[in-house]
This record gives C-alpha cells, sequence and structure tokens, in this order.
C-alpha cells in the first residue's frame, strides 16, 4: 500500500472513530445514517418548546442539538411526507427502492397577472375579491411560491433577499386576489426602506376588510424564529387569520422534518388566530403545491368551482399507493425472514 494511500485509510478511521463516540456522547437514538445525512440540520427553535415536548426532567440539562436528537418523530408524519415526497432520504445501500409513486391528481389555480403595487396606503387597490396575503422572512421564497402555485413568472425572483419591495396585488382570474409582501429580517435594501415596510404591511393587515388568510412563510431548516414570532404576534393583536407554511423542505431529511412540523405545530397551539394546520412544501420540486392550492381555493370559498370531482380522484389515487405500499412492506418483511 502507498504512504499517500496509508495515510487516507488512517483518516478515515480517525473520523469514524470520532463519529462513534460523539454518537455515545449525544445519548441519541436515532440512527447514524439520519445523523451524517447531507441535509441541512434543523436546530433553531426555542429550548423551552423542545423540552415541553420531550418532556425532559428539570435535573436534565441538554443543548438544543441532543434536545432535538431526542425527539421522537410521528410515524403517521413521516408516511405521509413519504407519499408526498417530501423531505430529502437517504437510500441505503441495499435498500429496495419503491417501484410505484402516489400519482396525486393536480389541482390547478387560474392564471395570475400583476395588476398594482402599493409602497404607501393610499396606493392600495380598491377592496373587491377575496384575498390571501404571503408573507415571510426575506429570502424565504414567497415570490417563487407565488409563481409556482399558478404556474406563471408573474412575481420577480432573485437570490438576494429584500427584491420584494412594496405590496404587490395579482389578481388570479377575477377570482380572488395573491398579495405579495415585503419580506422581514435581513434584506439589502435601505434602512429607512425596510422601516417603511412595517407600518405599510401592518395597515394593510389592520385595514382590508376583503383579506381572508395570511400565510406565513417558515425556512423548513429553521422553523420559528424571533421575527417570525413577533409577526405572529402581530397578526394576533389584529385578530387576523394566518397559517404557517414550512418552505424549502427538499433541504431537510424526512425524519427531521417530522421532527420540525412537530415542535411548530406545538407553538401553533397556542396561538390565538392561527390556523391549526402546518402545511409544507418544496417550491423546488412541486411537492405540496398541491395541498397549499386546495387551502387556498377553500379559504376562498371557491372549492366547489375548481376542485369539483377532485376529491374522489384523490381517494381512488391514495387506495392505489397504499394497495402497493403493502405489497411493497410484505416483501420487505419476507426477504429480511429469509435473511
Amino acid at each position: 500500500m502507498s504512504l499517500s494511500a496509508s495515510r487516507n485509510l488512517q483518516g478515515k478511521q480517525r473520523l469514524a472513530v470520532q463519529a462513534i463516540a460523539a454518537s455515545r456522547n449525544s445519548g441519541s437514538t436515532q440512527p447514524m445514517a439520519s445523523r451524517t445525512s447531507k441535509a441541512v440540520p434543523v436546530f433553531n427553535t426555542s429550548v423551552k418548546t423542545l423540552q415541553e415536548v420531550v418532556k425532559l426532567g428539570k435535573s436534565e440539562e441538554l443543548s438544543n442539538r441532543q434536545l432535538f436528537a431526542r425527539l421522537q418523530a410521528d410515524p403517521k408524519t413521516v408516511d405521509r411526507l413519504d407519499m408526498l415526497r417530501l423531505g430529502s432520504e437517504k437510500q441505503g445501500r441495499f435498500e429496495r427502492k419503491k417501484w410505484f409513486r402516489y400519482e396525486e391528481p393536480e389541482v390547478k389555480l387560474p392564471h395570475i397577472s400583476f395588476f398594482a403595487g402599493a409602497q404607501v396606503v393610499a396606493s392600495f387597490p380598491q377592496e373587491s375579491l377575496p384575498e390571501v396575503g404571503i408573507v415571510g422572512r426575506s429570502n424565504v421564497g414567497k415570490s417563487t411560491l407565488v409563481n409556482q402555485l399558478c404556474g406563471s413568472s408573474a412575481a420577480r425572483v432573485s437570490d438576494k433577499p429584500g427584491l420584494t419591495q412594496q405590496i404587490n396585488f395579482y389578481t388570479a382570474d377575477n377570482d380572488f386576489h395573491l398579495v405579495d409582501m415585503p419580506g422581514y429580517g435581513f434584506a439589502y435594501a435601505k434602512e429607512d426602506t425596510k422601516k417603511h415596510w412595517l407600518p405599510l404591511i401592518e395597515s394593510y393587515i389592520r385595514e382590508r376588510k376583503t383579506l381572508r388568510r395570511v400565510l406565513v412563510l417558515l425556512d423548513a431548516r429553521h422553523g420559528i424564529k424571533a421575527n417570525d414570532r413577533e409577526f405572529m404576534a402581530l397578526l394576533d393583536r389584529t385578530n387576523t387569520k394566518y397559517q404557517l407554511v414550512l418552505t424549502k423542505c427538499d433541504l431537510v431529511h424526512r425524519v427531521d422534518l417530522a421532527k420540525r412540523h412537530l415542535l411548530v405545530s406545538e407553538e401553533v397551539d397556542k396561538a390565538r388566530n392561527c390556523i391549526p394546520r402546518v402545511m409544507m412544501l418544496s417550491a423546488k420540486h412541486g411537492a405540496g403545491l398541491n395541498e397549499l392550492r386546495k387551502e387556498i381555493l377553500h379559504t376562498c370559498s371557491l372549492g366547489q368551482k375548481y376542485l369539483g370531482s377532485h376529491k374522489k380522484k384523490e381517494t381512488i389515487a391514495q387506495a392505489e399507493y397504499f394497495e402497493q405500499l403493502k405489497v411493497y412492506k410484505d416483501t420487505a418483511r419476507a426477504k429480511k425472514r429469509r435473511q
């Protein structure tokens, strides 16, 4: 063996020993495959919420990372994420791949077009159709979501946080309006401009009678952060109905995503005006978009017009998926017994 090959082997052995030692010290029961996944780790959340969910004894003091590792993901949530192909998944080397997938019936929203932008309250368009607002931290994917929901390119998209610097109104075939608001938190914009955004958004929320719901987008890698809590408190103070949506779910491991969903749901239960159901999606891959489209249509009282026979198609598709899933699990168990 050459000297360079020997050094590489020794380096790999050291890394393996360190990984095993770290797993023993953390006391985590989570499989090594999920801890060493390339998915972005998700540990930003309040320690109080973690402790409430994990139900630790008062004598135990653990880090945020250790608390998160101790969380038990809801198996039903993991199964649903698997069906909708939400969250990243590391395939085992000898693991049998599924030969089937859930053929979800597509839900289509009407094409959208930009019709008004407002930098001051006086520029708000006249109230007419039901409105659904979209808000969140800068660069959480608001404009991307607007485009993906309606199969459009009406909203400008950029990797640079803070591109949306006014409240943008989009009309969906004169049935409802989607309202894209400036992001809060870090943004590449002048300080005077950013200070003007929050009062503008607050005025819109307080005064708009046609506003049916506000979708608060959260990065699934981080969950609810301080700025999100401040905005949720504003929505509670103004008695505005809102719903949390976890975005960028393709960047989080499936089991960790189920844990994140659990933590966010725990906080939702304490909010006064938040809709209990926490949505999850990946605008990049399209997973979860149909669920949000249905939610928007029902919010705007348009379910009967656009969904029609969708429920029947969905029931048939799910029945076919679960039938094939049962066969898959039965064959996997039989193969395991033979080994």
